[in-house]
């Protein structure tokens, strides 16, 4: 299978050309207005585009490719031919919360997010390193918090990618934290059985810091109260909430 990555000078983008080539696929590297190759016939699509003229396998991160079918491999697999990879917060809170869903029934999730400025792309690593965010954050990020940039469509994205994979009520919050790489979520799950404890593994050093270049996602802060929980969630929205999941969508297609 030839695989081929629009965007591929993105934040996105280079983390999926990483994780190819971790797996052993020679990617083609795009850029946003280059024409895809005939002999390419699966697509990720890591930066957002207008219009895509594509008949192969299309696996979106970027949330701009219309009438895609959500894929999150192994919690969520499709065969559709487009395929979209959840928000990479939403993907995150998925992956640490789909055993104790599938064990229990989660009936509600109310979480805060705290998000690290790679989420906005390169334009974002960039602003916090030179101490110049205003314009892209809307205030003043250096040793500060603020609200994202873009909350209303981030809140809903996370909302409505949750209830997919879940089918349960969702209320989120979101904040852009001064942090490089790596996104937290502060959350209260209700089930429809009281929790086993054993369905939620705390990480012995549970450190946001530290995610980066992780492979999975980290739980911490863990406090159960019969069907209620409350946890924290951490992990690298690059990798493991983005590039891991379109990979394996190419391995399930």
């Amino acid at each position: 299978m030839q695989v081929a990555v629009l965007g591929a000078r993105g934040s996105v983008g280079r983390v999926c050309v990483q994780e190819l080539a971790k797996r052993r696929f020679d990617a083609i590297q795009l850029h946003r207005n280059d024409q895809i190759p005939q002999e390419v016939n699966a697509l990720i699509v890591a930066s957002p585009v207008e219009h895509i003229d594509f008949d192969g396998s299309i696996i979106d991160c970027s949330g701009s490719i219309p009438q895609t079918s959500l894929s999150l491999p192994p919690l969520l697999e499709t065969r559709s031919n487009k395929k979209r990879i959840p928000n990479c917060m939403a993907s995150l809170i998925a992956q640490a919360l789909f055993p104790l869903h599938k064990q229990y029934e989660i009936t509600s999730i109310i979480t805060t997010t705290m998000q690290s400025v790679s989420g906005a792309g390169w334009r974002g690593i960039q602003a916090l390193e030179q101490h110049d965010t205003t314009a892209l954050f809307g205030g003043n990020l250096v040793n500060n918090v603020l609200p994202h940039e873009k909350f209303d469509q981030e809140e809903q994205a996370i909302k409505s990618d949750l209830h997919e994979l879940f089918n349960c009520e969702v209320t989120a919050t979101s904040f852009r934290v001064p942090v490089f790489i790596g996104h937290v979520a502060s959350m209260r799950i209700t089930t429809k059985q009281p929790i086993s404890p054993q369905l939620l593994p705390e990480a012995k050093h549970f450190d946001p810091r530290a995610m980066e270049h992780k492979r999975e996602v980290a739980i911490g802060r863990v406090r159960i109260n019969k069907n209620t929980a409350d946890l924290v969630v951490c992990g690298d929205q690059l990798l493991c909430g983005t590039a891991i999941p379109a990979v394996d969508s190419i391995v399930c297609t």
